[in-house]
């Protein structure tokens, strides 16, 4: 897998950087605890290299599935996001992070890996409908929501194929009761409650922001005005940098990365079940032994 050729502070995130965060004493023996809660105990993270390793093997399945129905499927070169996967979902922060890379906005677009190829559109429509497939079917989530899918199509058979039969409810499932889980924190007393504190401690900073995605989403626009300059995206970077340091001191000094592991333990107390734990666990299984072929 190639590298991020460029980072706003010369470093490349890596899953290791999972178990970083703010730290306070825990109890016992333990010293200091760090945290980087991220719900079902992370049990969805999957590291840079397994992921590209599993997106490979998915490729490799829908370019079989599409041989056997007559079409010529190039596997499609895997690109992994080393920022998509070590973001951590709440938006939080990790001192390395904050220090070396900011929010990964300015970063993306310097090393280039924000831009991405779009699908080509030359293909037939009979080889459209052989890979995204014809037959329509639903089903819903223990969350309520209903999903769409389409079962005849190659990559949805394809990842079947590399991880094993049901893969695809299985992996919605686990991801809707992901967004479950982070839902009902976010609704919590206590995570609203440390997000004020939050946003008071940046306005001393002078900043106005009311949640963790604000600096992003200010970031995102403010790269518009650059007009593509190496220069003033560089200059942006640095402003990124300093946002991002004084982000990371206002959730340390609320408490905000200990507030979201305590409302996530909670909320997961009362959100899984013997059901969903098994899933879990054949989530984990399923993934282990694609990785293991």
């Amino acid at each position: 897998m190639r590298r991020a050729p460029a980072r706003l502070a010369e470093i490349v995130v890596t899953a290791a950087a999972f178990t970083t965060g703010c730290s306070f004493s825990g109890s016992g023996d333990r010293g200091q605890v760090s945290f980087d809660p991220r719900p079902l105990s992370a049990a969805l993270v999957t590291s840079v290299a397994d992921t590209a390793r599993l997106r490979e093997q998915e490729e490799s399945a829908v370019a079989d599935c599409m041989a056997r129905r007559g079409f010529r499927y190039g596997p499609e070169r895997t690109m992994v996001s080393e920022r998509a996967v070590t973001t951590n979902p709440y938006g939080l922060l990790r001192k390395e992070q904050a220090r070396q890379d900011g929010y990964g906005v300015v970063g993306e677009i310097l090393s280039g890996t924000g831009n991405h190829a779009p699908p080509a559109a030359h293909h037939s429509t009979g080889w459209t409908k052989t890979l995204e497939g014809t037959h329509v079917e639903k089903f819903t989530l223990s969350t309520g929501v209903v999903l769409t899918y389409r079962p005849d199509g190659c990559a949805y058979q394809g990842r079947e194929a590399a991880y094993g039969p049901g893969w695809n409810r299985l992996e919605n499932e686990l991801e809707g009761l992901q967004a479950a889980v982070m839902d009902q924190v976010e609704k919590d007393g206590r995570y609203i409650n440390a997000l004020a504190k939050w946003s008071s401690c940046m306005r001393k900073s002078g900043y106005l922001y009311d949640d963790l995605q604000a600096p992003r989403q200010e970031l995102a626009r403010d790269i518009k005005s650059t007009g593509g300059s190496n220069r003033a995206l560089r200059s942006l970077g640095r402003k990124e940098l300093r946002i991002a340091s004084d982000d990371y001191v206002c959730e340390c000094r609320v408490r905000l990365h200990e507030t979201v592991y305590e409302a996530q333990r909670d909320a997961e107390k009362s959100t899984l079940n013997d059901s969903t734990r098994a899933d879990l666990r054949r989530y984990q299984t399923l993934k282990r032994k694609a990785l293991g072929r």
